[in-house]
């Protein structure tokens, strides 16, 4: 494990009464939260969003294991009502799901919490020919149903991580396995698989069984492994769903925004 970095950040509606932390992916940075945040923002809460180490504006460095990445991202803080992962940023936080007990709520979008062998060579392949060269026609191309801002955004995320990134998050983390933490969460959490035709990472056999219907429940997205891109309403109705607005009470009715 190494040293942790300061990680660059960015916020939205900083004075906000509720704390929710938004972890992106491989070759992405925090800007891509950016329709998901919006939304978050206008509703009260406060959002952090970070480039993860080796992305956007953040520093690079030698360690990539996942509990160094997670390290980076304690710095940043504790007690989050809200916590949404997609892909790598969803494995790091199922990391800080077992190490936090006081994290209320997550959505793991895509998250890569196994990635078998016969996966990781093409997937190592994909990536790197993805870091710091991808084009916007690529990504229009292999994306059509992408609104533009995303596309514009994946561009210039991917330009700023090198294919070295790549090579160390995936040779740092073999084997990959994080299924045994699952046990350790206290938090409510919903998986969302995206389909395994569309490039899903995350089995949806896997997260049924993982789910137990009551703290952690889980469905299949009918979409690529980008969920917040090509199903943000489906996002937005998983994060309703573990952490609901909170309902006004009057003196003798109890709120039901902490409720299951």
């Amino acid at each position: 494990m190494g040293a942790p970095v300061r990680l660059q950040t960015h916020v939205w509606n900083p004075l906000g009464d509720r704390r929710a932390l938004l972890l992106h992916g491989l070759t992405s940075d925090g800007v891509c939260w950016w329709r998901l945040a919006s939304q978050l923002a206008d509703e009260g809460w406060m959002v952090l969003a970070p480039d993860l180490r080796g992305h956007g504006r953040s520093p690079a460095a030698v360690a990539y294991d996942l509990p160094t990445l997670a390290a980076d991202v304690e710095l940043l803080g504790d007690g989050w009502e809200l916590i949404v992962g997609h892909s790598l940023g969803g494995a790091i936080a199922a990391q800080l799901l077992a190490r936090s007990p006081d994290i209320a709520a997550a959505v793991l979008l895509d998250p890569v919490l196994v990635l078998p062998a016969v996966t990781r060579s093409a997937l190592h392949a994909d990536l790197r020919q993805e870091a710091g060269a991808v084009t916007a026609a690529r990504v229009r191309a292999e994306h059509p149903t992408w609104d533009e801002r995303d596309v514009q955004r994946k561009v210039q995320a991917a330009a700023l991580c090198t294919p070295d990134v790549i090579d160390a998050v995936l040779d740092h983390n073999d084997p990959w396995d994080l299924t045994a933490l699952v046990a350790a969460w206290n938090a409510r959490v919903h998986l969302l698989a995206a389909d395994p035709q569309q490039g899903g990472l995350l089995d949806p056999a896997l997260a049924a069984r993982l789910a137990d219907g009551r703290r952690v429940t889980a469905e299949t997205v009918a979409c690529g492994h980008s969920i917040q891109r090509e199903a943000p309403a489906t996002v937005s109705q998983a994060v309703a769903r573990v952490a609901p607005l909170r309902a006004t009470a009057g003196p003798d009715e109890e709120s039901s925004g902490g409720r299951w």
